[in-house]
């Protein structure tokens, strides 16, 4: 059987980066009698997807890794069996069944919800918003191994906003075929005024993250349609 972990994860744990987390969800399962399910071969492993890594130093209200489990399991307990065993930082928040043969938790992921909060001085302002709606393209320069690429960032959002002076909040396409990470976006943003977004340190928040259901609609990942 197939369960969907949500949890959110905040202060200092959100220094730990994505490979030291695994580890930590693995050891908290082994300190719990949840009975989680092993690879076959010579080097066994749990059954364990996580949805999309966070990157070091960003914090987040819905995280998702999937885990495979004993049949048997009572599903209803494991959030307060799991929640015995975390740190201060990380809260387990929900869990599901998943239906037999499920896109797992890495596969799904189509969209997420970011709000970017800055500690000083903020650059936001409506203006600058209009001159982005107005904008054919806002881009930046991505380097990867096969060089530079100008990416346009208005193929990649799905929703921006301002929810004060100093928080923008967006909605933006994180699959593995179009993931656009929040900083990248603001510093396309930015340029419009001739702004680096260098000179104005930000806080991220992951709000939550989305699969598509069967009508094509962002639902979150723990919004499993069972039909």
């Amino acid at each position: 059987m197939k369960v969907r972990f949500k949890f959110s994860k905040h202060g200092v744990l959100k220094y730990i980066g994505h490979l030291d987390l695994m580890r930590y969800f693995q050891k908290a399962f082994r300190r719990t009698d949840i009975e989680v399910l092993y690879s076959k071969g010579f080097s066994p492993h749990m059954i364990m997807s996580f949805a999309q890594p966070l990157g070091v130093g960003v914090e987040s209200d819905g995280e998702y890794f999937d885990v495979e489990v004993a049949d048997e399991e009572d599903i209803s307990t494991m959030v307060a069996k799991l929640n015995e065993q975390m740190a201060e930082g990380v809260v387990i928040l929900d869990v599901v069944k998943l239906p037999e043969k499920f896109t797992n938790a890495m596969a799904s992921v189509a969209a997420a919800d970011y709000e970017l909060n800055f500690y000083k001085e903020s650059p936001l302002s409506a203006a600058l918003l209009d001159k982005y709606k107005a904008a054919d393209a806002v881009t930046f320069v991505k380097t990867t191994k096969t060089g530079e690429h100008i990416i346009n960032v208005k193929e990649f959002v799905f929703d921006i906003a301002l929810k004060d002076d100093a928080t923008l909040f967006v909605k933006v396409d994180a699959s593995s075929a179009g993931n656009l990470k929040p900083a990248n976006l603001l510093e396309a943003l930015l340029k419009l005024e001739d702004k680096s977004v260098a000179d104005y340190p930000f806080h991220i928040l992951r709000k939550d993250t989305y699969m598509r259901d069967a009508s094509g609609n962002l639902v979150p990942l723990n919004k499993v349609d069972y039909e």
